[in-house]
This record gives structure tokens, sequence and C-alpha cells, in this order.
């Protein structure tokens, strides 16, 4: 079978890549069922044209920030404010107005959520200040541009967290249909290379295959209630029969 973790822009890889290695692997080795191989070839075209089409219809993300930039970029206002405060004679007003009695260093370090409340915590209270602050309007441009940035990585990553978890119906529909599909080929090629006595090529062939072997926690064990493909012989030592580890 497929390896399970193919996402639907990996279709795109897996599905080219077979194309390719069928048409220049087995075309010609058995020429009674190099028809075979050619319907293989197309059925694989109009799948992985058709997961292509799903593709480009869906909505295109908008341009993301850096969010180490803007993390960064945060933290940085955060602290040089708090010693900016320091610097002004008679402390006009009192840190804690800002910080809520937490060490600026330790405020900056916050995870995003508590951050971006921070920031925009300290511009409100700046605004309510800005008359006792020299130098108010600077620094509110600049908390109010972190707070805005931070802002935008924030719903970034809940929007990242529920793509992954919510397939649109139309791509999760596209993609078990292109698995059917690629599933269906590697059988065919499976008997085509049993004839040929080198099951050992199928992962050459499709390379989901290859891949599974070299990533732990994936397996290529069939799931409940798929009925698993005979076992191929293939000519073993000494003229003696082998299960081919591919069945």
């Amino acid at each position: 079978m497929a390896d399970p973790y193919i996402d639907p822009f990996e279709t795109k890889i897996y599905g080219k890549f077979a194309r390719e290695q069928m048409a220049a692997v087995l075309m010609g080795k058995l020429p009674a069922l190099d028809g075979m191989v050619e319907f293989a070839i197309g059925k694989q075209l109009m799948a992985d044209q058709a997961m292509s089409d799903v593709l480009d219809r869906q909505p295109k993300p908008a341009p993301e920030l850096d969010t180490g930039a803007v993390l960064e970029e945060a933290r940085d206002v955060v602290v040089r404010f708090a010693s900016y405060l320091d610097s002004l004679k008679g402390r006009p007003v009192d840190p804690k107005v800002f910080f809520r009695g937490e060490a600026p260093s330790v405020l900056a370090r916050r995870r995003i959520t508590k951050l971006t409340a921070a920031v925009g915590h300290i511009a409100d209270e700046l605004e309510k200040h800005r008359e006792r602050i020299r130098g108010a309007e600077v620094w509110l441009a600049e908390l109010r541009e972190a707070h805005e940035k931070l802002g935008i990585i924030e719903r970034q990553q809940r929007a990242t967290r529920v793509e992954r978890l919510e397939l649109g119906p139309e791509v999760s529909t596209a993609r078990e249909a292109w698995l059917g599909v690629y599933n269906a080929n590697k059988s065919l090629v499976r008997g085509l290379l049993a004839h040929l006595g080198k099951p050992e090529l199928l992962p050459l062939l499709f390379d989901d295959l290859a891949e599974v072997h070299r990533a732990s926690g994936v397996s290529d064990v069939l799931p409940p209630g798929q009925p698993a493909a005979p076992p191929v012989a293939a000519a073993g030592p000494a003229g003696q029969l082998e299960a081919s580890p591919d069945a």
C-alpha cells in the first residue's frame, strides 16, 4: 500500500515519479504487457491531474510574516522601553504600571499569546500617560506596530493548526481517489515484476515504499479489512522458490 503519510501536495511528487519510472523501467521488458504499463501510466496521469486541479482551486494563503523576526522585534522593544523608563529623571510613571510588577526581561520571553497581551497593555498605558513621558509618540508608534504584527502571527499560527487538523472535503476526497489509483497501479506493477522475477524493483518505481522503510513509525502494512496480495514466487538460490519480500 502507499505510505499513509503522503499528504495532498506530495501526491504530485510521488505520482510523477511513478509515471516516469514505469515508462523508463518497465516498457519493453515484457512486450506483451506494454499495453498494461501504458494503461497504468495513463491512469496515474489522470489521477495526478485531478489532484492538481483540486489543489489549484484551494484558497491561496496570504503572505506570512516571519514569526522569529516579529517575536525578536517585540521582545526588543519591551526591553528597550523599560530601559528608557529607567533613564528618565524622577521616574515620572511607575514602571509597574506598564509591566504589572514583572521584570521586563522575563515578560519579553513569555509565549506569544501573553507577549501580545503585554505589548498591547504597555501601549494602552503609555497612551494614558503620554503627557508625562518625553518621546512617548515615538515609543507608541513602535509598540503599536509590534502589537499589530504579534496579532497577525497569532492568527497565522491558529490558522495553521486548523489547516493541519481539517483538510477541506474536496481535497480529502481527491486524495483518497488518488491513493486508489496509485495502489491499483502498484498491484499491476507487482504482478509484472513477479513475471520478470524481480519483485525487489517495486520500491524503485514507487518511491513512497523506499521512504516507508527509512521512516520510523511508518508502515506499509495493509489496513484492517483490506486483503493482502497473494505471495509471489521468485527464483531463489539453487532453483528453489521463495516468497517475495514485497508480498
